[in-house]
């Protein structure tokens, strides 16, 4: 009997594929290779995620118990290691692979800031409840 599995990607797309509980994760990432295309979604480079966990290539999908009614989500990790690619089209690199690595510097860059103000907002914020307190008791 066939099974839905319903796919989402971080870009929020959603689409469905149907297959036999037998067959494996990896199957399952040829189909949606073929379905949407190899330069977006090569085997090798995706991640199936379902209930917080990586899906592993081998293991039938029947194994995970995936309910139709939530979805498997699919990461694309990027292989390329030599950055000439990048250079030699400078278009189509700035499209595409400009986004994610600006995205990541900033999130590791603006994370800490913002952890410290908020921790240094804290104390007059504790000193404010105390005095009120202080007052009523006395």
């Amino acid at each position: 009997m066939a099974v839905t599995v319903t796919l989402k990607t971080l870009q929020q797309q959603t689409f469905k594929i149907r297959m036999e509980p037998d067959e494996t994760v990896r199957v399952l990432k040829e189909k949606i290779e073929a379905e949407k295309g190899k330069e977006a979604f090569p085997v090798s480079g995706q991640k199936l995620i379902y209930a917080g966990k990586i899906l592993s290539d081998d293991v039938p999908i029947k194994e995970y118990k995936i309910d139709e009614k939530n979805f498997v989500v699919v990461m694309v990790t990027k292989n390329k290691t030599g950055s000439g690619a990048p250079v030699s089209s400078p278009t189509d690199a700035a499209a595409t692979s400009e986004p994610t690595p600006s995205l990541g510097p900033m999130a590791a860059t603006v994370s800490p800031l913002q952890a410290s103000p908020p921790s240094e907002e804290k104390p007059p914020e504790e000193s404010v409840t105390v005095s009120p307190l202080e007052s009523t008791v006395g």
